[in-house]
């Protein structure tokens, strides 16, 4: 009898021993990922409020927004089905360790060029899975919100900018008959006017359009369908048409400017911009989750 409880007890033993060494691997990864992730940010967060000169409150807002849908992504992946996540290889975790090196170099696009590194290595060799892949779409989402979307968007601004002025002008029109355009600069008096700049933009947020609308398809886990598109489509529009209103609000005076650049006014597009790319894709991904049942 004791020789049977004896094997028992070591079966169970070596069962919970055989069930912990299939845990630990699996939880390691999820915490590494995690880690990193909230990392980086953090890193970035720090250095933008320590080394960069005050900033407004638009400004503010749309980065903390976009991080924060960045990391609930991330963190949904992992929590959705945490025993999908695959363990780590050795070069997983060299890649990992080499990138949180920018954490500690007093330079915020140094951060997201490491998550880059991070982002394009697990979207590359991690595509037969799919969890892991998604969180290197969404490291390269932040990274192109906060670093290489800037660059192009300087790089690219002098077509842009045609553009964009001329449909100011159009619009602006409508409700300024005495509206005049010079260059990029918009004026309804004469000893008063605007000059457009990239940070300006109507265009320049809409990556943080982007950022959201894969975050929230992988919190629904939601594929990227045809649906989808048409919800950013439709949010990018809005963000859009409501930048361009509030160019043509900062022009008939300087009080205006001052109001809708740095006052309470940049705090008003901000919500709006943020709740204008939410709002369609959010209820796309609800209707697909959610879809009506057919009468009977």
């Amino acid at each position: 009898m004791v020789e049977v409880l004896t094997r028992c007890a070591s079966a169970s033993l070596i069962g919970r021993a055989r069930a912990l060494t299939s845990f630990l691997p699996v939880h390691t990864a999820s915490w590494s990922l995690l880690v990193f992730s909230a990392g980086t940010v953090l890193s970035a967060v720090l250095q933008r409020h320590l080394l960069e000169e005050t900033q407004t409150t638009q400004h503010l807002v749309e980065f903390n927004v976009g991080e924060a849908f960045g990391l609930a992504a991330i963190l949904s992946l992992m929590l959705s089905g945490p025993h999908k996540i695959p363990t780590l290889a050795g070069s997983d975790i060299a890649v990992l360790l080499l990138s949180a090196l920018a954490w500690f170099v007093p330079e915020q696009h140094g951060v997201y060029l490491a998550m880059t590194l991070a982002g394009s290595w697990f979207l590359l060799k991690s595509r037969s899975h799919p969890r892991l892949a998604g969180i290197g779409q969404i490291w390269l989402a932040l990274s192109v919100y906060e670093l290489w979307g800037k660059l192009l968007f300087k790089i690219a601004y002098q077509a842009i900018e045609v553009i964009e002025v001329g449909m100011i002008y159009r619009v602006g029109r409508l409700f300024y008959t005495d509206l005049g355009v010079e260059g990029a600069s918009l004026s309804v008096r004469p000893d008063w006017s605007i000059v457009i700049l990239e940070g300006c933009s109507s265009f320049h947020n809409l990556s943080l359009t982007v950022l959201i609308w894969l975050s929230i398809l992988k919190i629904a886990e939601q594929p990227a369908s045809q649906t989808a598109f048409r919800a950013l489509g439709m949010s990018a529009c809005l963000v859009v048409a409501i930048n361009l209103t509030r160019i043509l609000l900062m022009v008939p005076s300087r009080e205006t400017f001052i109001f809708w650049h740095d006052g309470a006014g940049s705090s008003v597009v901000a919500l709006a911009s943020v709740l204008a790319a939410i709002a369609p894709i959010l209820l796309g991904a609800e209707r697909r989750t959610c879809p009506l049942s057919p009468r009977t």
